[in-house]
């Protein structure tokens, strides 16, 4: 018993000089934080918190103060265009007594089916603008 405790023992030491002889790994350098976001001094508010701004390039750029700082982005990619007098909605017949709509949301394409009495006022105006531009075509 004496002899197999002094063998762990050697072995235990062994093992532990071979990991003390080991190179070290190095950590790595961190990495670099992207450049803070400064407001130029000739930006015009917009509203509270943005502010629009030109670039050398004349590119257009929109600054937003948020929870977790300022924020910039392109003003062409603020906001998506849609037709004049639209609120965004694609309608179709689906037959006399049935509309389609489709509506472009943030969480994908959302589609709905209603009767033509039970339209809201969105709706309403939807359908209109969409048998104006259908008559126009004709």
């Amino acid at each position: 018993m004496k002899h197999f405790l002094i063998a762990l023992s050697l072995a235990a030491l062994a093992a532990s000089g071979a990991a003390a002889q080991a190179p070290r790994k190095e950590k790595p350098a961190p990495k670099a934080k992207p450049a803070a976001v400064v407001l130029p001094a000739d930006a015009e508010k917009v509203a509270e918190g943005v502010w629009r701004a030109r670039d050398a390039q004349g590119r257009i750029w929109i600054y937003k103060r948020t929870p977790f700082g300022l924020t910039r982005y392109e003003e062409a990619a603020a906001a998506p265009e849609t037709p004049a007098g639209t609120s965004g909605i694609r309608v179709r017949e689906a037959g006399e007594s049935r509309v389609v709509f489709e509506k472009a949301t943030p969480f994908g394409l959302r589609t709905w089916t209603k009767n033509p009495q039970e339209l809201d006022a969105e709706e309403r105006e939807a359908l209109e603008n969409w048998r104006k531009q259908a008559r126009k075509q004709d």
